[in-house]
């Protein structure tokens, strides 16, 4: 894999290594803290005729870096596989319990962030066996929920006057609809959107839940807006308040996920 000749792994120590996990995929971005113009994202789709498992392995004995000593390990899971739960509830060693009570069938190894902003911990599974493999060949990762990323942002975004705020991202073939009022998170869900009209009828059916005022309460979108465009137009006749979330992006890059922008600028302010 190409890196550009600013990033000097010899000194792998001085960057940041974060790797975003798809179902059907894999990324990663190398970039220094200190400095902007250090910033390198590739992408990688797995191959249908092996595993989540033996695709990664194979990139990782493909390519000698991924286990250098960086500064800091980061592990996204981007999956419809999680749940929140208050801090006031939550214990570690019941994890599993709680995971299972809300997520059903069998799961992987069930790992937690707390969102300090919301009050809650996000629960996700990932493959117990890539779980194994991740922290064997990388050096002391930190593992996270995509919504985690998301979170912390959200919670303060636009947070004036009495109104809710429901927050659509769409990116990998879903979309993620986050709700809050106040710093108070209402719902957070990620539903698949593959089909025209899965992604409308899902965002609908959280406004409806969630008893959202299409004149008085605000939808914000981010993400693969244009390959959404059906969708976010539809959305535009139907809600009176709508904005678009446009973080700071590196330059070189027209687009990244939300969750990845978010963390970067989370690091840079």
């Amino acid at each position: 894999m190409f890196l550009p000749e600013n990033i000097d792994l010899a000194q792998s120590e001085k960057y940041t290594l974060s790797i975003r996990l798809i179902p059907d995929g894999f990324s990663f971005c190398i970039y220094s803290t200190a400095d902007r113009s250090v910033f390198h994202y590739q992408e990688k789709r797995f191959s249908k005729t092996l595993s989540q498992i033996g695709n990664i392995e194979k990139i990782f004995f493909e390519v000698n870096f991924f286990s250098h000593p960086f500064q800091k390990v980061e592990v996204t899971v981007v999956s419809p596989r999680y749940t929140t739960v208050p801090d006031a509830y939550f214990e570690k060693k019941r994890a599993g319990e709680l995971f299972t009570f809300n997520i059903h069938g069998e799961h992987g190894k069930v790992l937690n962030n707390l969102v300090s902003e919301t009050g809650y911990h996000i629960l996700f599974d990932l493959d117990e066996e890539l779980y194994s493999f991740l922290c064997r060949n990388l050096w002391n990762p930190a593992f996270y929920s995509h919504q985690a990323r998301l979170h912390p942002f959200l919670s303060n975004y636009r947070n004036e006057g009495n109104r809710k705020r429901c927050f659509v991202d769409f990116h990998d073939e879903m979309v993620s609809v986050t709700c809050f009022y106040g710093t108070r998170l209402l719902s957070s869900n990620t539903y698949p959107a593959r089909e025209r009209y899965e992604a409308l009828f899902n965002i609908a059916n959280v406004w409806e839940h969630q008893s959202l005022d299409q004149n008085t309460d605000l939808l914000v979108l981010s993400g693969n807006l244009r390959e959404n465009s059906e969708s976010t137009d539809t959305l535009r006749r139907l809600i009176r308040n709508v904005e678009e979330l446009k973080p700071d992006t590196p330059n070189g890059y027209l687009s990244l996920p939300t969750d990845i922008l978010l963390a970067l600028n989370s690091v840079e302010s």
